[in-house]
């Protein structure tokens, strides 16, 4: 019964240690991946009409969708 146990927790804890380490690699991706966008603002030069020029293309997009939904 020892023995059994013994195995069980082993076997437990080396999931744990594995999904920990995981995470750690996923998070340490995602924090490269952040590092890289912001070094391109940083780079680059984005200004407000940027923004603006974005939101009306998602804007007419949106619409655009919903047009072509209703005529389905």
């Amino acid at each position: 019964m020892n023995t059994y146990l013994t195995i069980m927790v082993t076997v437990l804890v080396a999931t744990q240690v594995i999904r920990i380490t995981q995470n750690a690699i996923n998070l340490k991706r995602q924090h490269d991946d952040i590092k890289r966008q912001l070094e391109w603002f940083d780079r680059n030069d984005v200004t407000e009409e940027d923004f603006k020029c974005q939101k009306e293309v998602f804007r007419l997009l949106r619409e655009r969708l919903k047009n072509d939904a209703e005529l389905d």
